[in-house]
């Protein structure tokens, strides 16, 4: 069969993609071209099948970033986001064989030794810490006050780092989150915080996951690329899963009575939210190491597969039951074959999503929207489906800890500017056009927009 003669879809370009995952599926079936960048194209996966297909045959499929002809020749310049992104990390992410192996062999050994404990209590912690922040004042930003921070925050005291540098990453992390040019050094700052982690467990071993990759024989460059592979992995997506799991459950009035009656009923909702809002819709890419075919179209080596999450999720749906949906497990948001997410990975990420939300409504349990729903507004984003924001209301209610602890405080939603950026590496003034602004809102999610 012959390459399709159809132009490719610039996703940059794409606003709506609860109207656009349907209408590829209808137009193209299993994998539509696309554009990820002016001028640099690659394949979208559509069907459940397809992408499940890919993620399986890592053989076929490579993962490294150096088997991607655009990245190797350069087409993909040095100031472009998909190199920032996608580019060459040494972690268990972007590796292949016997990297590969080594990186995921360590990253398992660093989750394996977390205790389902320990895990809890840092989640509980930290939850009832922010709620704290804001029960005694009726409203909050569910997502700026509790969600985006939750994760974080646990991430943070799961790597070993104290209360102040978890203050730390979490501004910078908002610094990251925020529109503006200071993403990219803020992404530079906390690898460098990273780096500096590494070295003192390499010098003062702890009960964290910093000192574990540390025992199992990773550089410091090592565990930091592989720490940023579990900030990028759990940050957003289990941020957002939180945040659409509280939405939904606000917005569906039978689902939150469900839950008054049976709370063991929570990790259901989440699971619902992964079927109908998964918060991690594409992700760049596999690299076929040689000539193929998907789905009757010739595939060349080295062109870029984008991995379609929500996509599959449509298409799985629109062919199965939908009363047994709540309970399938069967969508790709943890990925399948050898770079899956680890299963304790796994359970991390939904025991902090359904913490997040036994605790919200454990202790505000009258929580209601402040706005219409038709008024909450989504990030405009084809990677990632999220809230901008969640303006909750609700009787106010005491602090769980009126004595405080040494964990809490909440990071400011505005980064210090006691901390010294570095050099900035943000693109040239050219990259606010229209079409980059929109090309940059896809690649990084709330942080570009028009105009700036």
């Amino acid at each position: 069969m012959t390459r399709s003669p159809s132009p490719p879809i610039r996703l940059y370009q794409a606003a709506d993609p609860t109207a656009l995952w349907p209408a590829l599926l209808a137009e193209y079936g299993e994998i539509a071209p696309v554009e990820l960048e002016p001028g640099i194209n690659g394949w979208l996966l559509l069907s459940w099948r397809l992408n499940r297909e890919v993620m399986r045959d890592a053989e076929t499929y490579a993962r490294d970033p150096d088997r991607w002809a655009d990245m190797a020749n350069g087409r993909i310049g040095p100031r472009s986001p998909l190199r920032v992104l996608y580019g060459k990390y040494q972690s268990a992410l972007y590796s292949d064989g016997a990297d590969h192996k080594r990186y995921r062999a360590a990253l398992t050994a660093a989750l394996d030794s977390l205790s389902l404990r320990q895990v809890t209590g840092h989640i509980t912690a930290a939850a009832d810490q922010l709620i704290d922040a804001f029960c005694l004042h009726g409203k909050a930003d569910l997502v700026t006050q509790y969600t985006r921070q939750l994760t974080v925050t646990v991430l943070a005291r799961l790597f070993g780092l104290g209360p102040a540098e978890t203050m730390r990453i979490c501004l910078e992390m908002q610094a990251m989150w925020d529109e503006g040019p200071n993403a990219f050094p803020a992404l530079m700052r906390i690898a460098e915080m990273l780096t500096e982690l590494a070295r003192k467990r390499r010098r003062t071993p702890g009960k964290d996951l910093a000192s574990v990759l540390v025992a199992q024989g990773l550089s410091d460059v090592e565990v930091r690329d592989n720490l940023l592979l579990i900030i990028a992995a759990a940050d957003d997506p289990v941020t957002h899963l939180t945040g659409n799991t509280i939405r939904m459950l606000l917005t569906t009035p039978e689902s939150r009575a469900a839950l008054t009656t049976s709370p063991g009923l929570i990790s259901e909702a989440v699971n619902t939210a992964l079927w109908t809002t998964p918060p991690l819709q594409t992700l760049v890419g596999r690299y076929p190491v040689r000539d193929v075919e998907l789905a009757g179209v010739p595939i060349r080596a080295g062109e870029c597969l984008v991995l379609g999450f929500a996509a599959a999720s449509l298409d799985l749906a629109q062919h199965s039951d939908a009363d047994t949906m709540s309970t399938n497990r069967a969508h790709l948001t943890w990925g399948v074959g050898p770079h899956s997410c680890p299963l304790r990975g796994q359970d991390m990420a939904l025991a902090i999503a359904e913490t997040a939300v036994e605790r919200l409504l454990r202790r505000l349990p009258d929580v209601a929207l402040a706005v219409p729903p038709e008024q909450l507004r989504w990030r405009p984003s084809l990677a990632v489906r999220g809230l901008e924001s969640l303006p909750v209301r609700f009787t106010p209610t005491p602090v769980s800890n009126p004595g405080g602890t040494e964990w809490d405080s909440p990071a400011d939603p505005t980064p210090s500017t006691s901390i010294r950026p570095k050099e900035s590496t943000s693109p040239r003034s050219d990259a606010n056009s229209s079409t980059k602004a929109r090309w940059y809102a896809w690649l990084f999610p709330g942080t570009w927009k028009s105009g700036l």
